[in-house]
């Protein structure tokens, strides 16, 4: 009916010859402790850390969550002091409920690696 080419067969993509050696893709290297994905140069480590350090910036994550875990919490016991009509009674509970609680969450993510 339709003249066409024929369609390919399961030997090549053409359909007309077998795969040549290099019509197979390459073998991947085999990783080597130390070798990153940059064609063969050492994977970049920061300056000053070993391998199973902290990385510098765990820090200031770790600072960034205890001044939230107070913020957040001093503010809700800032809210409910102005709601129930008292001075400074949950604002100090809030405040050291919220370092507590920030506290066990840092500990719990530095435990669980």
């Amino acid at each position: 009916m339709g003249s066409g080419p024929p369609a390919p067969g399961p030997m090549s993509p053409g359909g007309d010859r077998p795969p040549a050696k290099d019509d197979r893709p390459a073998p991947r290297l085999a990783r080597r402790k130390g070798v990153g994905r940059e064609g063969g140069r050492p994977a970049v480590r920061q300056p000053g850390t070993r391998q199973g350090e902290q990385h510098p910036g765990e820090a200031w994550n770790i600072f960034g969550t205890l001044i939230a875990g107070m913020a957040f919490w001093g503010l809700v016991g800032f809210g409910l002091d102005r709601l129930c009509g008292f001075r400074a009674l949950f604002l100090p509970i809030g405040l050291g409920l919220g370092i507590a609680l920030s506290m066990y969450l840092v500990i719990y993510r530095l435990t669980r690696r």
